[in-house]
This record gives C-alpha cells, structure tokens and sequence, in this order.
C-alpha cells in the first residue's frame, strides 16, 4: 500500500487479530485496516 499523502511505500505491522496497521516512513500519515472477522464482530 502506498501512502495517500506522499506516495510513499507504506510499512505494515499485522501481528494483531483484529486490524492491519500502515505507516508512512516518511510523513507518519497512519492507516487502519480492519480485518474481516474483526469487522463482522464489531457490527455485531
């Protein structure tokens, strides 16, 4: 995933059960991604 901001390749950490979480390097810009089963489980 690139950054929306700067276009930059983002880094990501996914050790979580329930999101996957982007950084941008250079601008810190942040990006959330919730996992499927941590989605449904929160429309619950």
């Amino acid at each position: 995933m690139n950054c929306p901001n700067c276009d930059t390749r983002m880094t990501y950490n996914d050790e979580t059960t329930k999101l996957t979480e982007f950084v941008c390097p250079v601008c810190h810009d942040t990006v959330i991604d919730w996992k499927s089963a941590a989605r449904s489980a929160r429309l619950a």
